[in-house]
């Protein structure tokens, strides 16, 4: 219980001291409002003991003057509480020098009220800070001593305006007396506190200084720049330099222990060639005491100190690490000429083997065609497919000396993407005799069209992938799929797949297929063939192209290898509508459509041809009118644009497919996004054609989602 009534009493002046203070105030402002509070509350103090003393002895207008101060402190005080420093210090200033000159004047020289100036000068000094604050110092030292000289001035040395015994004065002379070496004892110790912390304070941080100073990792030397002589140096600058005292540093010409170089650079910023805020940094070479050279990085920064220019010059020894580069550059060497001995083996050794194996194959070939005993005929098969096997091999190991060499360069050829995958895919469909792996082909109608790539590599690529699939399947299915990604102004993103079911990959063995000479375990080796370079070579063909091989597996169930490549489409192709593919499309006459286009021109565009079929054509110019039509009339199909005013393509499908859930709706749009064909089925749409569209594509749609399906027997580009 007295523990709690101690804590409360001791809480009390703590308070006042800390008005104005919260957690977010920062540390200098917390000193500065915390001095002030002081300050405010000494004045205040001495204000209301004298105005006891003036009520006890019927001092009534002193006690006025001592009130008007009181309260002027308290609005002071109250100010400080609200965050106004400043103003609060101003109005502290001018009330204690305002109440000092009318009580002074009001009770006269004789009372000795003046004595309270000397506590508050050191008030003052206590208060402001001098350093920050400077001229504010000296307008109120300017105040203060203007007010001190009114006093002895106008103030009378007895006033009449109250009645004062002579006794009294006595009295209120020892009084002001005994307050002001009071004040002046408790001002004059709170300033020598407050130097004993600052000197303290600057002790601290010169230990910490000094600390990071002599444990940097850099030799650090301090020099003279007029003189050119070292003035002081950290411990590191010893065990760089091999000395073993300070003394042997010190006051020693730079040159003597940095070099010429060093000193150069310091005469120039002596010269005022650089500026202070401009060090040099740089490689340099120095000399030991032991005559050991030794490489170090070097900053050299100016600072002026006690009007002198001083350079503080920091050297960092790299001996190692220089070391280590020229270590990594001759390895780097040897590695390159390893690499280059290596190409050049195997380069040579392909164009060796090649010339033997061009004869075998042919002479292979020649007994194929010649008559030879049906006995005969196993033991030609196995020749001629060996020597193609050793070829390919072969092939495959002069590619890998070109990629690793560099010297693989990729081709513009431009060629028809479509044919391009049926030929690339039929070797395999004709060469198989296994019937129970069956090959697809999934391809985008939309890329029958040019690009241009490099057709060889290409093929190569798929090729690999193709034999692959090949090779590790036995039964089931390979599909080889090409689909446009994205299709942009002058290009397409085409995506390539080669899906099996075959033996697929363990997770742990997926990344290292692509390594050079690897395959997925030695079982597979053994029990496949090959040389591991098929994967590899595609991977870097790929990265070439601008792509990224990359694949997906599971064990027994097979593995499914895709990239994306760019490639530009070839603008001098032939004409986007076939006219001669336009001849062999059959008659419409019967089927109903409706048309939601805004732009008049794609209307008569696609109107042109669907009328050419004897399509019967309704026109709406908005979503809006479109749902109209559609509730009174009945369609075969709808054909409706994305982009329409009043009521889009989107909102017109949500309506009508509220009236009618299942008739076919395809997008007229020249609208490309990702996941596109996902967004518009999920919008309610059944299929879409992009604009510019190619009249045979149109027409197949229209076969394909109206009652003439069963005409899809005809041919169609």
């Amino acid at each position: 219980m007295k523990t709690n009534i101690l804590e409360k009493i001791v809480s009390i002046p703590q308070s006042i001291l800390e008005n104005g203070i919260v957690a977010s105030t920062p540390r200098e402002l917390q000193k500065n409002i915390l001095r002030l509070n002081l300050f405010l509350s000494f004045a205040l103090g001495v204000i209301l003991i004298s105005l006891l003393f003036n009520f006890l002895n019927q001092l009534y207008f002193s006690a006025v003057v001592n009130l008007g101060g009181a309260l002027l402190f308290a609005v002071a005080y109250f100010m400080n509480k609200d965050g106004n420093l400043q103003l609060s210090k101003k109005v502290g200033i001018v009330t204690i020098n305002l109440y000092l000159f009318t009580i002074s004047y009001v009770e006269g020289l004789r009372s000795g009220q003046y004595l309270l100036f000397f506590p508050l000068l050191l008030a003052l000094i206590f208060v402001i800070d001098i350093k920050k604050n400077y001229q504010e110092v000296i307008l109120t030292s300017v105040i203060t001593l203007l007010t001190t000289a009114m006093i002895f001035i106008l103030a009378p040395y007895q006033n009449n305006l109250q009645k004062i015994p002579q006794d009294l004065y006595s009295g209120l002379f020892s009084t002001n007396l005994s307050l002001a070496l009071l004040l002046t004892s408790v001002f004059a110790y709170l300033i020598l506190k407050t130097l004993e912390n600052h000197e303290e304070k600057i002790l601290e941080e010169k230990k910490l200084s000094d600390t990071i100073y002599d444990t940097s990792l850099d030799a650090v030397f301090i020099v003279n720049a007029s003189t050119g002589r070292i003035t002081d140096c950290n411990k590191r600058s010893l065990e760089v330099f091999g000395f073993t005292e300070k003394n042997q540093i010190i006051l020693t010409p730079v040159h003597e222990i940095l070099g010429n170089q060093v000193e150069e650079y310091i005469v120039g910023f002596s010269n005022n060639r650089f500026t202070k805020n401009s060090p040099w940094y740089g490689n340099m070479d120095f000399v030991r005491q032991n005559e050991v050279l030794f490489f170090a990085y070097v900053n050299i920064v100016p600072f002026h100190h006690l009007n002198d220019l001083y350079c503080k010059i920091s050297i960092l020894d790299i001996t190692e690490i220089k070391v280590a580069e020229f270590e990594i550059i001759k390895a780097k060497e040897r590695a390159e000429k390893a690499a280059m001995v290596k190409s050049r083996f195997l380069s040579n050794m392909s164009h060796e083997l090649r010339t033997p194996l061009n004869g075998i194959i042919g002479t292979s070939n020649i007994l194929l065609q010649e008559e030879y005993l049906e006995t005969q005929r196993p033991y030609l098969d196995v020749l001629k497919y060996s020597s193609e096997h050793m070829l390919q091999l072969v092939n495959d190991i002069l590619d890998f000396s070109k990629l690793e060499a560099g010297k693989m360069e990729m081709e513009n050829n431009s060629f028809n993407l479509k044919h391009f995958l049926q030929k690339s895919i039929n070797p395999f469909v004709n060469s198989t005799n296994n019937n129970q792996v069956q090959f697809k082909l999934e391809i985008d109608e939309a890329l029958d069209t040019n690009i241009i790539c490099d057709e060889m590599r290409l093929n190569q690529v798929l090729n690999n992938l193709l034999s692959n699939a090949k090779k590790f399947t036995e039964s089931g299915s390979i599909v080889l799929t090409a689909r446009i990604e994205i299709n942009k102004t002058q290009s397409l993103v085409v995506y390539f797949s080669v899906r099996d079911t075959g033996i697929g990959i363990a997770p742990a063995k997926i990344r290292q297929i692509f390594e050079s000479f690897t395959q997925a375990d030695t079982e597979t080796t053994r029990k496949y063939g090959g040389t591991g370079l098929g994967l590899a070579i595609s991977k870097h063909i790929v990265e070439k192209m601008g792509g990224e091989l990359k694949v997906q597996s599971e064990p027994s169930k097979g593995s499914e290898f895709y990239f994306m490549i760019e490639m530009k489409v070839d603008k001098v192709q032939k004409a986007y509508v076939n006219e001669e593919k336009l001849k062999d499309l059959i008659n419409l006459a019967g089927v109903r459509i409706l048309i939601a286009e805004d732009n008049p021109i794609n209307m008569i565009v696609a109107k042109r041809f669907l009328q050419k079929w004897n399509v019967s054509v309704d026109e709406a110019v908005n979503g809006r009118i479109a749902v109209e039509l559609f509730e009174k009339n009945e369609y075969d199909l709808l054909l409706i644009d994305l982009e329409m005013p009043e009521m889009d393509g989107a909102q017109a499908v949500a309506a009508i497919r509220k009236l009618n859930a299942d008739i076919p709706i395809v997008a007229f749009t020249a609208a490309v996004y990702e996941d596109m064909y996902a967004d518009l089925l999920h919008k309610g749409f059944t299929d879409f054609i992009p604009k510019p569209f190619r009249p045979e594509e149109l027409h197949k749609k229209i076969l394909q989602l109206t009652a003439y399906d069963q005409l899809q027997k005809f041919k169609y580009g």
